[in-house]
């Protein structure tokens, strides 16, 4: 459905595409007093600016006693001159000896106060900016949308704070550069003002927000008064300097030592194309601060997916992600024909390398919003070609085979925000290869309507997906519908979701399966006041029925109840139960089209606690079992986090996680049947392992400078009790498969990482980074029963290892503010 027949079809069901909502009489307003006079940011408000400038006060608790007001008075005041506004906020404390205060790295919270302002300058209750700074000075900063809060959003503003002996101080100057508003001689916006007080988790707003409604920028006052301010000329960049050192050791190659350097250097550019757009650009991106990945032994049939820990790759991306087709870490990630290589070797051939990432070029971001709500985003990305190298040991001569063609990605997003906090969204992801490789398209709109009183959604979304071969074009499609009611202390909802057998978004998003034709509901009971010993809790069910799409087979059912509260020593619990009352056909664990496993009744319990973080020593658990319906089929999973904040600087963290799974069912191999010459998958019972420590401690300087250690081990060991061939009835069968498949897998990673804040968006990062990866493959039976986590430890470091080292130097260049620079010093 094109976009001219969206905006048809939403104004017959009364909705206009007027994005700024109509005003609401019973919000509170504050205005802004513009001034001429300079504003020192020092935590003093002392500038006779401050006393002319009305205030906002009488904050309202969203918790821990919702519409209650605050326990402690709060001031707000709003300035603004042709450069900014400027916040200074009172906050009054009657024991300000008992204002919590830890320090964090920029965009974390520790155990401590805040006080944020939250801007939506168009008005439409869905995306908007937040400014937020602790006492300790520490910066956070997020963007928000129909996806919700996105901290990876970073902006460049100045904050000062100050504890006096009536409570805390904080002082702020928001740049009109990190903020996009409307081309208007006088500017509305949305506006609130949050504090919490961390002794209490007295979380208060200045216009109140009840969580019996839904939304949260929709809930805001309003801000008057800004006349006559044009955004700045928004011309930004970073550019950067990397130079790494890396040794690896591997005991098993000759030679086992290998030493090699590295320089990078490259540029991050922001461009404001207009007051609402702008354009991001990285130029020989590097991510050498961005976290390891947690790798894991993947035993199921579908694709693990990982985090995305590159800045430019997380920040202000929210368009992007719309209706879920975009997954950037296809971008510079895997290459197309990187399990191709092997099956090209002769015999007197072998793999010498075969690169595990394409190298990434550039890529660019266009993206903002019109006065009308009109969200557009442009997304274009190029990757460069990728080879492996192949040697002939007889001859010595070396061949390189392509893994990965130059490549380029590119997403086209209009995002039109409705009235209500609705929107409706077109989407269009493609995928170009340069030389015979095919190509990929995929096309959406998606959907969120809700009514005037914001308490029932209706949402939706339709996709195309289309993959371009020599000879051929393969279509797919999906399409679902979801109803519910979002408002109130109860709430119900039921999702219709339908996945076509060719659908496929794996080029440049991310689908763990396609098949699939499902249908599930629950329904919710919200406790948001206190009661008896509790803060908040609540009470839910869930079911689902689920079938493939072709052929309309039968695949599971299941049934979920859960319950969660908050205690008034600010604990935290949650309890559920789940149930497959019916054995499941399991489609996928064979890896063959037809057949299926099946699967007995499952029931699970499980639940999750932790103690009051206001502690210095605090912990969560967390623990399940699952039951399969048949003896001895059984899985335990459970972990315990405890912290430890040894002052307001220092904290340390140690998670361990370990699972048991008894008498699993799953695939193994192929087997040819020498009758049909067809490959019959191979399902083998086993016991599995699984431990995973990690240890975090982190040491602030200050609200600058920090720095982090990150070890994390992952260990697990599989062993096969016997192999099975499967029925036509999803049934276990007889074989005489007998090769040997158990196995033990390592996975360890050292990130320690420092980082200096020494400019306004400029950074200086020292890295190190250890990490080891090892399989003991076809281990004999009786010694990998005799393995336990310990022995295993023992034998780590004799794995192939990689250690780096790295600097990294990150400067932050504005022109608006180098020309203000100028002009000050040529008045002067």
């Amino acid at each position: 459905m094109k976009l001219t027949a969206w905006t048809f079809l939403l104004c017959l069901f009364g909705y206009s595409l007027s994005a700024q909502s109509e005003f609401d009489a019973s919000k509170k307003e504050v205005s802004a007093h513009r001034i001429s006079e300079q504003i020192t940011i020092d935590g003093v408000l002392d500038e006779t600016a401050w006393l002319a400038a009305p205030f906002a006060t009488n904050l309202v608790q969203l918790e821990p006693n919702p519409g209650e007001a605050a326990s402690q008075k709060t001031h707000v005041k709003v300035l603004y001159d042709n450069t900014g506004m400027y916040i200074g906020a009172m906050l009054h404390d009657t024991n300000p000896d008992s204002i919590l205060q830890q320090l964090s790295q920029r965009d974390e919270f520790g155990n401590t106060d805040w006080f944020g302002v939250f801007i939506d300058a168009y008005r439409d209750g869905i995306n908007g900016v937040s400014f937020i700074v602790t006492p300790s000075e520490v910066q956070f900063d997020a963007k928000y949308s129909a996806f919700g809060e996105d901290s990876n959003w970073d902006a460049v503003w100045e904050s000062k704070t100050r504890i006096t002996s009536e409570g805390w101080v904080a002082e702020m100057k928001i740049p009109y550069a990190a903020i996009r508003f409307p081309d208007t001689q006088e500017q509305t916006w949305h506006i609130n003002f949050g504090r919490l007080i961390g002794r209490g988790k007295e979380k208060s707003f200045w216009n109140q927000i009840d969580p019996q409604v839904n939304g949260f920028l929709n809930q805001s006052g309003y801000l008057k008064g800004i006349e006559d301010v044009k955004s700045p000329v928004r011309l930004q960049a970073t550019p950067f300097l990397a130079v790494y050192g890396e040794h690896h050791h591997d005991a098993s190659a000759d030679p086992s030592e290998s030493y090699g350097r590295s320089f990078n250097g490259g540029m991050d550019i922001k461009y404001g194309i207009s007051d609402a757009f702008t354009l991001d650009m990285t130029l020989i991106p590097d991510f050498g601060e961005a976290r390891s990945d947690n790798q894991v032994l993947n035993l199921s049939p579908f694709e693990v997916r990982f985090n995305e820990n590159r800045q430019f790759f997380t920040e202000g991306i929210e368009l992007f992600n719309k209706g879920g087709l975009f997954y950037s870490r296809r971008l510079g990630g895997q290459p197309l024909h990187l399990y191709d290589v092997e099956d090209q070797l002769s015999e007197t051939e072998e793999l010498v390398d075969n690169p595990s990432e394409v190298q990434l070029y550039n890529a660019t971001k266009i993206s903002g919003r019109t006065s009308k709500g009109l969200g557009i985003g442009f997304f274009n990305a190029t990757a460069g070609e990728t080879y492996a190298t192949i040697r002939d040991t007889e001859l010595g001569t070396e061949r390189r085979v392509q893994t990965n063609p130059l490549t380029n990605y590119n997403v086209l997003v209009f995002d039109q925000n409705l009235k209500n906090n609705s929107y409706v969204t077109f989407i269009n992801t493609t995928v170009l290869r340069n030389g015979n490789d095919y190509d990929a398209n995929v096309t959406g709109t998606v959907f969120e309507l809700r009514n005037k009183a914001n308490s029932y959604q209706l949402s939706g979304r339709a996709i195309l997906s289309q993959k371009y071969f020599t000879d051929n074009t393969d279509l797919g499609h999906s399409y679902n519908l979801n109803l519910r009611k979002t408002s109130g202390n109860f709430n119900w909802g039921t999702n219709f979701n339908v996945e076509s057998d060719t659908y496929d978004i794996n080029d440049m998003g991310f689908l763990f399966n396609n098949n699939e034709r499902s249908i599930n509901g629950f329904m919710e009971y919200n406790f948001f006041k206190p009661f008896w010993k509790f803060n908040r809790a609540g009470i839910g069910m869930w079911t689902g029925y689920s079938q493939l799409y072709k052929p309309a087979v039968y695949t599971d059912y299941g049934v979920e109840v859960w319950s969660y509260a908050q205690t008034k020593g600010f604990w935290d619990l949650n309890v559920w139960a789940f149930f497959q009352p019916f054995p499941t056909h399991d489609y996928f664990e064979p890896r063959v089209e037809g057949k299926y496993l099946k699967r007995p009744t499952k029931n699970s319990v499980g639940f999750w606690m932790r103690s009051d973080s206001r502690k210095r020593f605090f912990v969560s658990m967390n623990a399940n079992i699952h039951n399969h319906g048949e003896p001895g089929r059984t899985r335990y999973n459970y972990s315990i986090t405890p912290t430890l904040r040894i002052n307001d600087k220092l904290q340390f963290s140690y998670s361990i996680w370990n699972g048991l799974y008894y008498n699993e069912i799953g695939f193994v191999d192929f087997l040819t049947n020498e009758e049909t010459q067809t490959d019959e998958p191979i399902m083998g019972r086993r016991d599995q392992v699984l431990v995973e420590n990690n240890f975090n401690a982190a040491y602030s300087f200050n609200a600058n400078m920090a720095l982090t250690f990150r070890l994390r081990h992952y260990w697990t060991k599989v062993e096969y009790d016997a192999y099975h061939s499967l029925k036509s009835d999803g049934t276990l069968g007889t074989t005489d498969y007998e090769l040997n498949n158990n196995t033990s897998f390592n996975a360890f990673n050292i990130d320690m990482i420092y980082r200096w804040r020494f400019a306004p968006g400029s950074d200086i990062f020292i890295i190190w980074k250890n990490s080891i990866f090892g399989f003991e493959e076809e281990l004999d039976q009786r010694y990998l029963s005799g393995v336990n986590y310990m022995d295993n430890l023992n034998g780590l470091f004799n794995s192939p290892q990689t250690n780096s080292l790295s600097f990294k130097i990150i400067y932050f260049l504005d022109y608006a503010s180098i020309m203000s620079k100028r002009a000050s010093r040529a008045r002067g």
